[in-house]
């Protein structure tokens, strides 16, 4: 996408391979993936889901070795981390649909996914880029189709070193304000349910696919 800056998921390219080992050191390792990969539980097997901003791969390989007969798809705009998750899939022998993208404009078709989940990638986002990627979200989203964004939520002290963190090194205004929830409303959601929270102020939130009705002509 032509002239969109985006910050990398460990800010400087140069830290990209050091990422697997940071987010293990902050607590956003096994623990944190397997908590994600609970709250996704699928009634379907054969759901169509989006990985969106999938990193270096960790969780989305493990959602697919929970859910084999997923349709999975996988997102992300930084080529290094991108090559790394295909290459951990190949060695696994999964069968992963990666693919380079900005969230801002997503390359598949207008109801396409029973399920989109996104974690710790929107606080990377301005708000300009926020208000686009849940509108492309909301765009692929089948109808009645969830969207699980996991990430910085407003903090219980102002004091909070996550807060600080979060906007000043990186894009995260919006989540500590908490305003993400209005934001998916706006996109075209159904007002957001807070499912669970983690350690570093992290919410787990879903919010389901509005349902818009157009008037007939009389």
């Amino acid at each position: 996408m032509k002239d969109v800056k985006y910050l990398p998921a460990a800010r400087f390219h140069i830290l990209t391979p050091l990422y697997d080992g940071l987010c293990s050191i902050l607590g956003l390792g096994k623990n944190y993936r397997e908590r994600i990969v609970k709250t996704l539980q699928l009634q379907s097997g054969n759901a169509k889901v989006l990985d969106a901003g999938c990193g270096t791969g960790n969780l989305v390989i493990e959602f697919k070795q929970a859910n084999p007969r997923t349709e999975l798809h996988a997102v992300d705009a930084d080529n290094e981390m991108l090559t790394t998750a295909n290459g951990k899939a190949k060695k696994l022998n999964l069968d992963i649909n990666f693919m380079k993208s900005f969230l801002q404009k997503l390359p598949y078709k207008d109801n396409f996914f029973d399920i989109v989940y996104s974690s710790l990638v929107f606080h990377h986002l301005n708000t300009q880029s926020k208000n686009q990627a849940m509108r492309e979200i909301c765009r692929v989203l089948k109808k009645k189709g969830k969207f699980y964004l996991f990430d910085f939520g407003k903090p219980k002290s102002r004091f909070s070193l996550i807060a600080w963190f979060a906007v000043h090194l990186e894009e995260g205004y919006d989540n500590i304000k908490g305003n993400i929830p209005s934001m998916l409303l706006n996109a075209g959601f159904k007002p957001v349910r807070k499912v669970s929270e983690y350690r570093l102020g992290i919410d787990f939130l879903v919010a389901e696919k509005a349902i818009r009705l157009t008037r007939k002509k009389s």
